[in-house]
């Protein structure tokens, strides 16, 4: 049976486009096509702008002057997928509010540094905070009969580094004084928006360390 509506006609959900009834198709023998059949050509500029700016401006290559070879495996990409699972793998940390206290004055450490790598220091070092990881404490859930461990962490310290390689998920720099496993890193600067560093992996190096570290799960408050 047929839907009409309130004048009697049948009513149609879809027809044909009026505007398209007297439509006629394009002659396509009267058609020209312009611009084609160009020829491409790539302009290659004699000037090195890269080489302009290591000589005019002493650029200093870092894996030169610490003697760093290329580590693949060091500097593998991490996969989603297993980045993901070692997040949801990885173990609660039971955070205790504590009240506040006075800060303590930061104490200043004097390294002994070859003069070249403390030149590079100053030159290409940023700094960094350190929440040093000092052990780990075992808890037991008696209810649901279960035991896991946080990280307890010592207190905070500054200390200066070179970055060597850096993407979204890992982070290699070299550092004078060494840093221990799990603990965390953010880099000290006034805008913020930087990201929390777990330290994963550790090596001497040409008189320092060059450390090895991937996105934190903890993030703690270096204000």
């Amino acid at each position: 049976m047929a839907i009409k509506d309130k004048d009697g006609k049948v009513y149609k959900l879809r027809g044909p486009n009026p505007l398209m009834k007297d439509q006629k198709e394009w002659d396509t023998k009267k058609t020209k096509l312009i611009n084609v059949g160009w020829d491409s050509e790539v302009v290659e500029d004699e000037r090195n702008p890269v080489k302009k700016f290591k000589s005019d401006f002493n650029v200093v290559e870092i894996s030169d002057e610490l003697g760093l070879m290329p580590n693949k495996e060091a500097t593998a990409v991490v996969p989603p997928k297993e980045f993901i699972k070692d997040i949801q793998e990885s173990q609660i940390e039971v955070i205790v509010e504590e009240p506040e206290k006075a800060p303590k004055p930061e104490k200043v450490t004097t390294l002994d540094v070859d003069p070249r790598l403390a030149r590079i220091l100053r030159e290409r070092g940023v700094e960094y905070f350190c929440a040093p990881a000092v052990g780990k404490k075992l808890h037991t859930d008696d209810l649901y009969d279960i035991r896991y461990h946080t990280i307890q962490y010592g207190d905070k310290y500054t200390f200066d580094a070179i970055i060597v390689d850096q993407s979204d998920l890992q982070l290699q720099f070299w550092c004078a004084r060494p840093i221990t496993i799990e603990s965390i890193i953010y880099r000290k600067i006034k805008e913020g928006g930087e990201r929390w560093w777990r330290v994963n992996d550790i090596e001497a190096k040409t008189g320092g360390y060059l450390v090895l570290a991937n996105p934190s799960d903890t993030n703690p408050d270096f204000g």
